[in-house]
């Protein structure tokens, strides 16, 4: 059993670590614990003998294990202890002028990874809970038109299709006037539900060939379920890991879903250790917390880096952005629900 003067000090050598990348040893440690020297080193060797330390081979300082900062992260991280000096500068950070939500999350990944040095990610609400709250075709051309999706009043979609030979400007009319009595205000899991089943019907009262329709249709709201993640910091990547993982995170949506899977519903955040063992993502830590976007649901902020990122510092950083995150989208959201014209 781990004493408390052996969690305090296992806490403390992280903490260093993370800071200085150097082995901690016992007189620094007397710094910060009220005993001696070799009640220090007696404690250090007993966590090193069981796997939360490992000895300095270029001298007789510790550093903490995998195992250690498994432990930590388990058991003594304080997820509410928050660094004022950050706090201003995630403040300030967020002192701009913006008009679309993506702008307020391409700003907390950008200022994640200028703080740590690490490469952060910011996902918006799941798509499959967004729901459609506008939509409108633009006629490009004699050819080609543009289907205008708005999720959640604030997240904008938009997919080009060729119009069908067969389709004249009421057929197109028609199917915009399908989309506004049967998907306004409907998930985006049941506007698929619907395609699958009400659409095929529905159809056939208004369209002489329904084939076209129906691909039509698919075409069309396919795009509803692209995420869009925004990242910062990518080039971070090469500094603690391979071109293999740099490449990887080119690829949005396999990105979005690792990061969705670790996140359980019922917990605020999550934390996966790098594992030298696997491959992909499994290979960096990753560090989760999730935002509430008032009025829509939550989004997610992660953090990727070395098994020795500075724990208590992330997560601190995640918190306030978090915080911030949420305060400024409910003025956002504020903003687009209120009458901005006065009627005389």
């Amino acid at each position: 059993m781990i004493t408390q003067r052996q969690n305090d000090i296992l806490s403390i050598v992280i903490e260093l670590f993370t800071q200085t990348h150097e082995p901690v040893g016992s007189k620094v440690l007397q710094n910060y614990i009220a005993s001696s020297s070799a009640t220090i080193r007696n404690d250090m060797a007993a966590l090193e003998k069981i796997g939360l330390l490992e000895k300095a081979h270029t001298s007789s300082g510790r550093l903490p294990s995998r195992q250690g900062f498994q432990y930590y992260v388990s058991h003594l991280l304080n997820f509410e202890r928050i660094d004022e000096d950050d706090a201003y500068q995630v403040i300030k950070g967020f002192d701009f002028e913006f008009f679309k939500l993506e702008d307020l999350l391409q700003k907390a990944s950008d200022l994640l990874a200028e703080l740590t040095g690490c490469t952060a990610v910011a996902l918006d609400v799941e798509p499959s809970n967004q729901r459609l709250s506008a939509f409108d075709i633009v006629k490009l051309s004699h050819h080609d038109a543009l289907a205008v999706m708005t999720f959640d009043d604030s997240n904008t979609v938009t997919s080009q299709f060729a119009i069908p030979k067969n389709f004249l400007d009421e057929d197109l009319a028609t199917l915009s006037g399908l989309v506004h009595e049967r998907f306004l205000g409907q998930t985006v899991m049941e506007i698929h539900y619907r395609i699958r089943t009400e659409i095929p019907q529905i159809v056939q009262r208004y369209f002489k060939t329904t084939d076209n329709v129906l691909e039509l249709f698919e075409h069309i709201f396919k795009e509803m379920f692209v995420e869009k993640p925004f990242l910062a910091g990518k080039e971070n990547l090469l500094k603690f890991s391979d071109d293999q993982i740099y490449r990887f995170f080119d690829k949005t949506q396999e990105l979005a879903l690792e990061i969705r899977q670790l996140l359980q519903e019922d917990k605020p955040y999550a934390i996966r250790l790098a594992d030298e063992k696997q491959t992909g993502l499994t290979s960096l830590t990753q560090l989760s917390y999730k935002f509430l976007i008032p009025y829509r649901g939550f989004g997610s902020l992660s953090l990727f880096g070395p098994v020795t990122i500075d724990y208590q510092r992330a997560f601190s950083l995640l918190g306030i952005v978090s915080r911030v995150l949420t305060m400024k989208s409910a003025d956002f959201y504020r903003y687009l629900s209120s009458n901005h014209y006065e009627v005389n």
